[in-house]
């Protein structure tokens, strides 16, 4: 047969198969590449989902939505179910997320609210998993933490400085207004600080440290100070913090934290405090400035001063 010949009948082969291949009930033919083995298990042990299931799997399959318990508020406790699933899942995961984005380490049933949290939408993510199916996750929505203790009082305040003060007021309004703002601080006693742009019930003042004195005798060129409705941070001690704290290795923001709380404290009420006991919180009405007189440095209100009538 000539060469010519040749090509044609194979053509009129192929052509054949081709068409046999898509007729009614011809057999399927399996792409090698796809086919995976019956045989092991998931590799799942507890505490691990399986990211990587294959798609032909079946998914898990929620029957009951997890629900949770707790009160939304700052250092609640927040308990979250792992609700019902098909089949039963032999792990379960959690991840929470404050608006949205996950909260690194908070993996547990359990998670206690934190500072950061106050005003932020907290929702859990619940991935449950089980051998041969598909892992599922479902988010369940909790809300936003509110402060330990509604507001029971507004108070106004404005920010002034004396003397030379080069740059930084801008740092010094928005740190100040954060401190005083913080579910830490003497928010938890109920108290909201508004700043407004002149008056107010209160004045917060940065300093030049020559010009401290300059409010009353018993005020220092060394130290932050508060004379009636003045509270007054000493520049030196805002910008350096103190040799005490510093030696304690404490950071400069620490130190801005408690220089805010203790004089804003006077404003409020507050006398000086000691030590309570070696090795406690210090006071944020102690003069850690000077020292901690056996007590841990602490930048923010103990329990018992925030319950202090």
């Amino acid at each position: 047969m000539r060469p010519r010949r040749l090509l044609a009948a194979f053509a009129a082969l192929t052509g054949l198969l081709v068409l046999a291949a898509l007729l009614p009930g011809a057999p399927a033919v399996a792409d090698r590449g796809s086919v995976s083995g019956s045989g092991g298990g998931s590799g799942l042990v507890a505490g691990d989902v399986d990211e990587t299931a294959p798609a032909t799997l079946p998914a898990m399959r929620l029957v009951r939505a997890p629900s949770y318990a707790g009160v939304r508020r700052y250092d609640r406790l927040l308990r979250v179910g792992t609700g019902t699933w098909r089949p039963a899942p032999t792990s379960v995961r959690y991840q929470w997320r404050r608006d949205g984005t996950p909260i690194p380490g908070a993996h547990k049933r359990r998670y206690r609210s934190t500072p950061a949290d106050v005003g932020r939408r907290i929702s859990v993510a619940v991935t449950a998993a089980a051998p041969g199916h598909r892992p599922r996750t479902t988010v369940v929505r909790i809300g936003r933490i509110a402060h330990a203790v509604p507001v029971r009082r507004t108070v106004t305040y404005s920010v002034r400085t004396r003397g030379a003060v080069p740059g930084g007021l801008r740092q010094f309004k928005r740190q100040a207004q954060a401190t005083l703002d913080d579910a830490r601080g003497w928010r938890a006693r109920g108290v909201r600080f508004q700043r407004v742009r002149s008056g107010g019930t209160f004045t917060l003042w940065l300093v030049e440290a020559r010009l401290v004195p300059s409010f009353s005798s018993v005020c220092s060129t060394q130290w932050s100070c508060r004379v009636g409705r003045n509270v007054i941070i000493n520049l030196d001690r805002w910008r350096h913090a103190s040799p005490a704290w510093n030696a304690a290795g404490r950071s400069l923001r620490e130190y801005r934290h408690m220089v805010v709380n203790h004089e804003t404290g006077h404003w409020i009420g507050f006398g000086h405090a000691s030590c309570p006991a070696p090795g406690a919180l210090a006071p944020v009405m102690m003069q850690q400035s000077k020292g901690r007189g056996g007590c841990r440095f602490n930048p923010w209100p103990t329990p018992a001063e925030l319950r202090r009538r």
